[in-house]
């Protein structure tokens, strides 16, 4: 019975230690990673193309390298530019502290094609002291997928999001989800004409309704209590993409304001 027990909770780490997030061999897919003297470096395969240099992109980020190090330059990039990343590369010094915000010390890397040059641009130098990593602790990995009268794959998100209006949550993604609460039921003057909610996962697939294009979004409506509600009718108070999917955010890192 002990070993039985054992063999269980061994079984158990392993799967912890040794799982890898799902990417389904897309965006996100780890090709490399490796860790020495106190060192971690991880290699995404992150494909997306025609970005538009930008003026989010610093001059001094626009140097492209041979590699991931800072040995070799082999061209500059300028505003306007058209180009396709690869992948994204972090790398992330372990024996330095983080920063009050919980982002590493490190250097985040992009690797880029510009027409027949391909290399990396480091768009948070060591010199800054910290980078934020677009696939931070697996952002959009592939949790599940769920069928109603479609297929919706469901996958990792977190951040804010703030609803202004009545708002029905379902107990799936998609108006065939039953409603199991409603968001803003509340008597006019009685309380703020803002709620803040936790985003937990996000659909991939979007759907139109009343004429707007969105996302369904998981919440946390009330204490562990979590439903889907559309996105159309749901903002952010911050400048940059609505979600942090890692997409989104590479493309705002090097493109126009």
């Amino acid at each position: 019975m002990k070993k039985s027990i054992l063999l269980i909770i061994l079984f158990s780490i392993s799967q912890v230690v040794f799982s890898t997030p799902n990417y389904k061999d897309g965006n996100g897919t780890i090709i490399t990673s490796s860790e020495e003297n106190g060192v971690k470096t991880t290699i995404r395969k992150c494909i997306i193309n025609n970005i538009k240099v930008g003026d989010l992109l610093k001059e001094n980020n626009r140097t492209i390298y041979e590699n991931y190090t800072f040995n070799k330059s082999i061209g500059k990039l300028k505003d306007n530019d058209n180009i396709n990343v690869l992948e994204v590369c972090t790398i992330e010094y372990l024996n330095k502290p983080k920063s009050r915000w919980g982002s590493p010390a490190g250097e985040l890397w992009y690797k880029i094609q510009l027409e027949n040059t391909v290399g990396c641009i480091c768009k948070s130098p060591e010199s800054l002291g910290e980078f934020t990593d677009p696939y931070y602790d697996n952002r959009y990995e592939i949790i599940e997928e769920i069928q109603t009268s479609k297929k919706w794959t469901i996958r990792k998100l977190k951040q804010g999001i703030s609803v202004w209006v009545r708002l029905n949550v379902r107990d799936k993604p998609g108006l065939d989800g039953k409603k199991v609460f409603l968001l803003h039921n509340f008597e006019e003057g009685t309380r703020s004409p803002q709620e803040n909610h936790d985003i937990v996962a996000i659909t991939e697939e979007t759907e139109t309704i009343d004429g707007l294009t969105d996302h369904w979004l998981k919440v946390e409506y009330e204490p562990g209590k979590f439903g889907w509600i559309f996105g159309g009718y749901a903002s952010v108070e911050r400048g940059g993409p609505k979600y942090y999917i890692p997409e989104h955010t590479v493309i705002f890192d090097l493109s126009w304001y």
